[in-house]
Formats: C-alpha cells, structure tokens, sequence
C-alpha cells in the first residue's frame, strides 16, 4: 500500500502531467459556451479559498470564451498571485496577455505580460515549458503587429517557427508560418511572405487544418491585392470566407468580409456591393464589442463615402476610426486614417485643418512605412502649394521623389533576389534570357511610372497656384480673429508645449479648480472665473512652471516631476486666496499627476484632454466623504504605465476596471478611495 502511496505521488506531482491535466481542461473551457459554463458553474460551487491556481486558470480560459473580458483578467490576476510553480506563474502571465491584445486591443499591456513570461520560461528545458515558450513567441509576433513594429514581429515570429521545428511541433509550426507571412507582407517583404504562405498551404492541407486554410487563403488574397492583382485577390478572400463563414469564425469572417469590401472598391461600380459586406461586418463587430474591427469598418466606409463625394459622412468616418485606431494603439492604422483625413481636408480646401494635423503626424513620420511616407510629403507638397509656400512645396515634391526613389531601389533589389534564386535552380539558358529580359521591362516600366508621378505632381502644384492666385483676388478683407477664436489655439500651444518638454523633462500635471465652480459662474459668470483662473495662471509666471492654460473651469500646470510638491501649495494658497477676495468660499478640489506614469511612453497629444476624468472620477468616489476641509487633494497611483485607455469612449468603465484590478489607485488626503459603480 505505501508502494502505492509512493507511485501515486511520484506520478501527480510530475510537472508534464499535472500540465497535460491542465491542458485538457482547458481545451474543454474553449471548445464551446455551453462547456465554459458548465466550468464556470462547477467552480463557483467551491469556497473561494479552495480554488486553486488551475481553478482560475479554467475560470479565466472560459470567460474568455464567453467574451467576459473583465471576468477572466480577474480570474487570470488571481491565478497569477495564488501560482506557485514557474510554469503556472508564465501562464498565468501569458493568459493576462491574451486578454489584453485580443480582448482589451492594448497591445502595450500585453507585451508586458509576454515579457515577464518570456523571463521565467527562457531557462526552462521541459518540453511543456517550450511549448508554452512558443506561444508567448508567437504571441509577440502578433503584439507587434498590432503596433506596427513589423521588424521586431518578423524576429519573434522566425524564433517560434524554429523553436516549433526543433519541438516537431506541426500546427505549432503551421501558426508560425502565418504570422511570419502577414508581418512580411505588410512589410512589403513579398518573397518571404509568398515563401511563408506556401509552406503553409502545404503543411495544412496535409494536417487538414480548414481553418488554417482558411488564413492562408486571406492572407493570399492580401498579397494579390498588394500587387494590385484584385481579380486573384478576389478569389482568394472569397474562399476564405466561405471557410471561415462554415466554420462559423465569426471575428475571421468579419476580417475577410472588410477586405473584400476593400478590393471591391478599388471598381467604383462596386460601392454597393462593398458597403453591403461593410455592413454585414459591422454588425458583427458592434455585437462582440472589437475596437479594431469596428475602426477597420469605419476607415473603410469612409473610403465608401468619399467615392459618392459625400464628403461630411467620410469626415465623421474617418474621425470614429481614427479615435478608435488609437485606443487600441495601432500605429499605422493611425497613421493611415490620419492621412485620409489629410487628404479629405484638401479637397474641401480646409488647408489650416489639414496643415494640423500633418503638423501632429510629423515627429514620428520618419519611422513609418514607406508608402505612408510618400503619402504624407505628397500631402505636404500639395497643402504647401495651396498656401503660396512654394520653397515649402519644392522641398516635400523634392523628399517625395527621394522616397520613390527607396522604394524602387527595394522593389529592384527584392526581384533581383527572386532573380538569384531561379538561377541556382535552372540551368536552362533561354529561362534565364527571359527573366532578364522580364527585370528589364519591368525596371523600364517603374521608371515611367516614376516619372509620370513626378510631372502629375508638379502640375498638381502648378494648378494649384493659379487656382489659389484667382481665388484669393476674388475674396475680401476678412475680419480679425474673434476672442473666442484664441482659446483653442492657446488649448493647442500648451498641449504641443507639454508634449515638446516631456521628450527631455519627465513631467507632472498640477490641475485646480473651484469645487463650487458651477455656483461661482451662476452667481459672477464664467466671465469673471476665466479672469480669476488667468490671473492665478499669470501670478504663478514662475521658471519651474514649463506650461500652463487656463479656461473656464480649472487651471493646467506642467512642471517638472521634482518641483511638483513644491509648486502646489503655491497653487492652492494662491486660488484660495483670490476666492475669498471675490467673497466666495475657498473650497477647491485639486491633483497631481505624473504623466509618464499615466500617460506612458507613447502617447498622444489628444490624451491630455481626457486627463480631468481623473478629477471627476475621484470626486465621484469622494462624493459621500465627510471631510469638511477647504482643500481637497486628490493622489493617483498606478501599478504600471499607463493603467487606462484614455481615449476609449468608455473611459470612466475603463479607470472602474483599473482600481478594481488594484492598477489604479486614488486617495483624497490620504484616505484611499474605494471603486465603485
């Protein structure tokens, strides 16, 4: 019997079993709703404190598969507090992450996760541990991708496809080729990605993975349509489709449905049939509450608009897509969406509104992709014609032949390559003659097109200059600008100022305002609170302040993060001091916040504007406190960089989730307030 005993626990506590174990139910948790909560029902019947960190993964594994996502963060956060072996502690890790890319679009989030489990598992030998090592590799892959850092994914999508060769592990390997062959397409890489994607096709055929196929096929049909191939390109997405559509994939269905509708487009007969699948996906995408493809429609129904040139609907379009793309932090989808609102405000001859916006997207202009590139400095040249500013012009045409220029030269030297290979692999002369002779035409043919891009430019800006010489001729004197004109443009000047300093300087926000300020412009009017709020802003004129605006309701001081405690007092004493001198109470609610720590590291000028939620928020938590003290300071914590969304539509639901997970933590004089609905 102790024999027995001793089998018993050698063989349980052996870590591949009790992971195979693990394994099997959580296969179970994601092969369907009902099974998700037939587990979700089995486990809440235990006491919380039997639960052990298997338990929460299940529980996390099936939320997921019901799309609860706040549920299954929580069941993957305690999972990772209560594991206590390595391997349980990475996956836990390698769930949250999960949850964060594919449910929450915050590839940011995500790749923290990946990384903490990429730290415990790169030692690890077991072949579990290299497994689930794969995943988290491949997981990157797909992280970076949603970020636009299609380099960094193309290295850890060839780490998981060798890791999966040397595993032998074939659908492992199979996942790899495909990521591998989206991120080099969209890098323009075709010859590797046609190179992945054919691997693919035969590995899946021969593991009959339909759904694989049907990827494959998608991923192909975006190839075609790269090289403006759309009859092939057509073909191919309607075959993944009609895959995804029988294997009821919904998320892949809506995919498909959307770049279909996109190659339909590119026949402007086909606007009806393309808004039909952008509807059919649309819906799709409101029903499961996916930010990226909801934003993904949008870009694209804007596209739908512009061709009817109803130019209001393609604005609102590409604004809701714009938004969206920078919740969940997708660099080149912003990138792209931003330009399409460049170019629309150029035909409605909005030129400031376009100006802007390039002025916005410029900094990081550099380290995008080249066809956005060219879009962005064709941009330029066109806006700079338009306002006279011909020295302007002539440099963005100048830097835009520059750019076609790079991409010919990579476009020449990836068939040259493609050249090489078929040379090492056909002895047969005439082959050979032909394929030369085929770089020739085809070298002959970029360079046309080079050139006649070029002289359609400059005609563009030619016409443009006598159109703008007419029409100003015609217009009269216009009037000053108004004072009402003033604030926005101040509003811009500080954000672009805050942004600017924080490059070298980590930065703190200091807002202030009156809690009685809706009382205080009934009684004196908003007039009059603006002067009190601009005359603390000017008496606060000091070499530690590095920004300050003020409006109607609160004041905005940006200082660095090592005077930041000092200049509040200074603040607070000079805002309540100038309220009793108007006879009013001195009662003002006011925080400090340090940016790098909200904000993150990348983040967007428009993100400031969504700051004073935290105010708000924490008023609202602080609205049953009994403190009877005149000055209300309101502390804000975060476990890491940027906790929250901050332009998510939702995002008062978003800080709620935050505290509740223990990431976001607020305190009114030291007292910590509690999350609440």
């Amino acid at each position: 019997m102790r024999i027995l005993a001793i089998i018993f626990i050698v063989i349980f506590s052996s870590p591949s079993l009790c992971a195979t174990s693990l394994s099997e139910r959580l296969r179970d948790a994601a092969s369907s709703q009902a099974a998700a909560e037939k587990n979700i029902e089995a486990l809440h019947t235990q006491a919380t404190d039997q639960l052990s960190t298997e338990d929460y993964l299940v529980l996390s594994e099936s939320y997921q598969t019901l799309n609860n996502r706040d549920a299954a963060l929580d069941a993957a956060s305690k999972a990772e507090q209560s594991a206590v072996t390595p391997y349980l502690k990475a996956l836990s890790f390698y769930h949250k992450a999960q949850i964060h890319g594919i449910y929450y679009q915050n590839a940011e989030m995500a790749i923290q996760q990946l990384v903490a489990a990429e730290q415990i598992l790169s030692n690890a030998e077991d072949k579990t541990s290299q497994l689930l090592l794969n995943d988290v590799l491949h997981s990157f892959a797909s992280a970076y991708n949603l970020r636009g850092q299609l380099a960094q994914g193309l290295t850890y999508a060839e780490r998981s496809l060798k890791l999966a060769r040397q595993l032998n592990e074939p659908a492992r390997e199979l996942n790899a080729l495909i990521i591998g062959g989206r991120l080099a397409l969209q890098n323009n890489q075709y010859q590797q990605a046609f190179y992945y994607l054919q691997q693919g096709v035969t590995l899946a055929s021969k593991l009959e993975d339909n759904e694989s196929l049907a990827s494959l096929h998608f991923r192909l049909g975006m190839a075609f349509r790269k090289l403006d191939l759309h009859p092939e390109a057509l073909e191919h997405f309607q075959q993944a489709a009609e895959r995804y559509r029988a294997l009821d994939r919904q998320s892949n269905y809506a995919y498909t449905l959307i770049y279909l509708a996109e190659t339909y487009l590119e026949e402007p007969v086909q606007t009806d049939k393309a808004e039909s699948l952008l509807q059919e996906a649309k819906l799709i995408a409101e029903q499961q509450q996916h930010v990226l493809r909801m934003a993904l429609v949008n870009y694209s129904l804007g596209r739908v608009a512009l061709l009817r040139e109803q130019y209001p609907a393609a604005e609102q379009f590409y604004q809701q897509a714009l938004q969206q793309f920078r919740q969940v932090n997708s660099a080149t989808y912003t990138l792209e969406a931003a330009l399409a609102l460049v170019r629309l405000y150029y035909q409605q001859q909005q030129y400031p509104a376009a100006t802007a916006l390039l002025n916005e997207l410029s900094p990081n202009i550099a380290e995008a992709a080249t066809y956005l590139q060219l879009r962005f400095y064709t941009s330029a040249a066109l806006l700079a014609a338009a306002k006279g500013d011909w020295q302007q012009a002539y440099l963005a045409q100048e830097k835009t032949t520059t750019l076609n220029q790079q991409e010919l030269t990579e476009h020449l030297q990836q068939q040259m390559t493609q050249l090489k290979g078929s040379l090492t692999q056909s002895s047969d002369q005439t082959d050979v003659r032909e394929e030369v002779l085929a770089l020739q035409q085809q070298l002959s043919a970029s360079e046309s097109r080079q050139l006649l891009l070029q002289l359609l430019l400059v005609g563009l800006i030619f016409t443009a200059f006598v159109i703008w010489q007419l029409y100003r001729r015609q217009l009269p004197a216009g009037p000053l600008p108004s004072q009402t004109e003033l604030t926005p443009r101040q509003w811009s000047q500080f954000r672009d100022k805050v942004k600017q300093q924080t490059a070298n300087t980590p930065l703190n926000l200091l807002l202030l305002l009156p809690r009685d300020r809706t009382a205080l412009q009934q009684r004196f009017g908003r007039k009059v609170i603006n002067t009190l709020l601009q005359q603390v802003r000017q008496e606060l004129d000091l070499p530690e302040v590095s920004a300050c605006y003020s409006g109607s309701e609160m004041l905005w001081l940006a200082t660095p993060t090592e005077h930041a405690d000092a200049l509040m007092p200074k603040a607070q004493q000079l805002l309540q001091q100038k309220l009793t001198a108007l006879g009013a109470e001195p009662r003002i609610i006011c925080t400090n916040l340090p940016l790098a720590t909200l904000l993150g590291e990348h983040w967007q000028k428009d993100d400031l504007s969504a700051l004073p939620e935290v105010i708000w928020f924490g008023w609202h938590l602080a609205s049953n406190s009994q403190t009877d003290l005149a000055t209300w300071q309101l502390d804000v914590e975060a476990s890491h960089p940027r906790p929250c969304e901050w332009q998510a539509e939702n995002l008062r639901t978003d800080m709620l989730n935050a505290c509740k997970l223990g990431e976001l933590q607020l305190w009114l004089n030291g007292q910590e307030l509690k999350a609440r609905l």
